[in-house]
């Protein structure tokens, strides 16, 4: 099954977000390849279009733009153990 870059792209991400416990946009960005602006993007994307609940925390003493972390708390309608399968099959 060929896929789209578009959707490659978001479930890079997902797989990134997935890996660590606190990945940052420097890490998501090292992991993908994706720059950090079209991150910022396909983030605000994968919520909209999938639900996905991906909060991010600022450190602390973090001012507006500071460095901080993600956390994806909720999958929305894509089921992890079902995307792995896919991915690990598919898309690497």
């Amino acid at each position: 099954m060929e896929v789209s870059n578009d959707i490659k792209r978001k479930f890079d991400i997902i797989n990134a977000l997935s890996k660590v416990e606190r990945p940052t946009l420097s890490y998501l960005h090292h992991e993908t390849n994706i720059p950090e602006s079209t991150l910022k993007r396909q983030l605000a994307a994968l919520r909209a279009c999938f639900g996905m609940r991906i909060m991010f925390v600022r450190e602390a003493d973090g001012n507006r733009g500071a460095v901080g972390y993600y956390i994806l708390a909720d999958w929305g309608i894509i089921d992890r153990d079902e995307f792995f399968k896919f991915y690990i099959k598919s898309m690497v």
